[in-house]
């Protein structure tokens, strides 16, 4: 059993503040990785032309409280996210609104804003629903931030192309 512990990743990078002012890409996955949250459906003759994306009571749950994070963390925006049917993907940026300015309340830290939407997600669904953790990057620069703001809308019809819808 320690070997198994010590061969881990650990699911944060050491030493940084998690509080920073930047962009972050966040990746939850449902318990399990019960399909869940949404149906993906290709559309048309051609499926790569259009991925349909329909959310079940669940993933309408996620949305919603995903869409509400900037009420109760002025400091964050969303920029981006897809509710697939098993994970979730966000792109949010914390510190980046006036909000932040000079002489305002410190930063909430990325493991109490998605602690606490995960929690809440959980607590309306009547049960649990997500994994344990949750997998985050640290943009880096702006081809970074580009990649994955792609990756994010492109998410659904990859799920399409891969036969998993």
């Amino acid at each position: 059993m320690e070997n198994e512990w010590a061969k881990r990743k650990l699911p944060r990078l050491q030493s940084f503040d998690y509080a920073s002012q930047c962009a972050y890409f966040i990746t939850i996955c449902t318990q399990n990785r019960e399909p869940c949250l949404s149906r993906i459906v290709g559309r048309g003759l051609d499926p790569s032309v259009h991925a349909e994306v329909t959310l079940t009571p669940y993933g309408l749950i996620a949305e919603h409280d995903l869409l509400a994070i900037p009420r109760h963390f002025p400091d964050v925006e969303i920029l981006n996210y897809a509710i697939m049917p098993d994970h979730l993907h966000i792109l949010l940026a914390l510190g980046c609104r006036e909000a932040a300015a000079e002489g305002s309340r410190p930063l909430p830290t990325i493991p109490t804003i998605i602690g606490q939407y995960k929690s809440g997600v959980s607590r309306k669904c009547k049960r649990p629903l997500w994994q344990q953790s949750y997998h985050d990057h640290v943009i880096r620069n702006r081809r970074d931030f580009e990649e994955i703001w792609s990756y994010i809308d492109h998410n659904p019809l990859q799920w399409v192309l891969d036969g998993k819808a």
